[in-house]
């Protein structure tokens, strides 16, 4: 089975590299069919603390890079997962090239997949053939800070947040309470 993180993701890989991304992949493969890749995620950083535990200086960094790749996957899969540029566009009555720039430019929520070298949007920031009124004026709040990246932007849409009395911007959103958000998104970005 030929390795697609090995071959996308990465500079050119050593074979012993090659060989343990490698067995990863065929263990994931396996186990695909059993449990959805947030589960997946979740064991496998479960699996890599039991193997590094974090008491040790050198294994906290690995330790956090495997909650990442977790915290990911979930976010990836919440409210209905996601959909591709192409998905998007008809969605929402665009070219792919013009979500794609709005992308570019900040006024839509997405993430790079970086196996595919693809962009894909979250559909929870889509509804009745639009995007969500609100999301592209708290981008650009989000977005005065140029060390939030994809994943902090959907992290703020979907985290409960103390400013906003426990609930999730996306919430409001819904609700059309696009100020309280704008409040909150100001205190993420500080």
């Amino acid at each position: 089975m030929p390795s697609i993180i090995a071959e996308t993701q990465f500079k050119p890989l050593a074979p012993s590299e090659r060989e343990i991304v490698d067995e990863f992949q065929a263990v994931l493969e396996k186990r695909r069919k059993k449990a959805d890749p947030v589960k997946l995620a979740q064991l496998a950083s479960v699996a890599f603390s039991a193997t590094f535990p974090s008491t040790k200086r050198e294994n906290r960094l690995a330790n956090a890079i495997a909650r990442g790749l977790s915290a990911r996957q979930q976010l990836i899969a919440e409210e209905g997962g996601s959909l591709s540029a192409d998905e998007a566009a008809k969605e929402i009555g665009l070219s792919k090239t013009a979500i794609l720039n709005r992308y570019h430019h900040g006024n839509i929520v997405g993430w790079r997949e970086e196996r595919q070298n693809a962009v894909r949007f979250p559909v929870w920031q889509f509804s009745e053939h639009r995007v969500v009124a609100g999301i592209e004026e708290t981008l650009r709040v989000l977005n005065k800070n140029g060390r939030i990246d994809d994943w902090g932007r959907m992290l703020f849409f979907l985290q409960k947040n103390q400013r906003l009395n426990g609930r999730r911007p996306l919430d409001y959103l819904r609700e059309n309470k696009l100020e309280p958000i704008l409040v909150a998104a100001q205190a993420y970005v500080e």
